[in-house]
């Protein structure tokens, strides 16, 4: 079994890592992300270069949440399924491990907002509500893949993220001006939202189209594939400082 998985994930580590494969790859995300900077930049025309700046970081900080979400749930979902050596351990703490996951996740949002790519024109406050939004984002992601492909093991994360949500909603102390201003910050970013579900929607396509993403190493793991790549497109956006021309 042993021998038969690292076939496997060597056959995984030289697909991906082929440079012609993720060349075109990269070149199809960073096509796309030009759409949709074109799109908040021709809706945003008219308003002055601070707000058009906010809408893009708002676009990145959505991506960098939704992804890191996607990453530690990859791990978590790669470990419940392809490590039988620590299955007993598993079953009696898989919830914390969850947790921790979560944990790490928003760890990993701060770097990729703050060291990666810094967001200076977004408060903790907006922030939060963009990492809210990320969350009804996944939800999304794993309600596709029950209904689409039929596939039931995601089940329990989808109840554990809808109570996340939820969460933020009704709480113990909460009051309906809580409830009204939370609710209006996440109809506010339904647009990015939107935005962010056609980008990643068109890139998984697309990678499975051509062959790039695999659905053996799980269509999870395919999508997080797809948002490292978006996030890898930001990165090289802004260091060339490309889109500082049009803003």
């Amino acid at each position: 079994m042993n021998a038969v998985a690292s076939v496997k994930n060597n056959y995984y580590v030289q697909h991906y890592f082929d440079l012609r494969n993720a060349g075109k790859y990269l070149l199809a995300a960073l096509a796309g992300l030009a759409i949709v900077m074109a799109l908040i930049l021709i809706v945003s025309h008219s308003q002055r270069r601070r707000h058009k700046t906010h809408l893009i970081e708002s676009f990145y900080e959505l991506v960098f949440a939704s992804t890191s979400v996607l990453l530690f749930l990859s791990l978590y979902n790669y470990v419940d399924w392809h490590m039988p050596d620590i299955w007993a351990l598993w079953n009696t703490y898989s919830d914390l491990i969850l947790m921790a996951f979560l944990v790490m996740s928003v760890i990993f949002t701060n770097f990729c907002d703050r060291l990666l790519i810094r967001l200076d024109r977004l408060s903790a406050e907006e922030k939060s509500s963009l990492r809210l939004v990320s969350t009804l984002y996944v939800i999304g992601i794993l309600g596709y893949i029950k209904f689409i492909y039929k596939d039931s093991n995601y089940d329990n994360m989808i109840i554990y993220f809808v109570a996340l949500f939820i969460s933020r909603f009704v709480y113990f102390d909460f009051t309906w001006g809580d409830f009204a201003c939370t609710l209006l910050g996440v109809l506010r970013l339904m647009p990015l939202l939107a935005l962010l579900g056609i980008y990643s929607g068109v890139m998984c396509w697309f990678g499975f189209r051509v062959g790039f993403l695999l659905t053996s190493n799980g269509v999870l793991i395919s999508t997080l594939i797809a948002h490292l790549f978006m996030i890898l497109s930001i990165l090289i956006l802004d260091k060339t400082r490309l889109i500082r021309l049009f803003v």
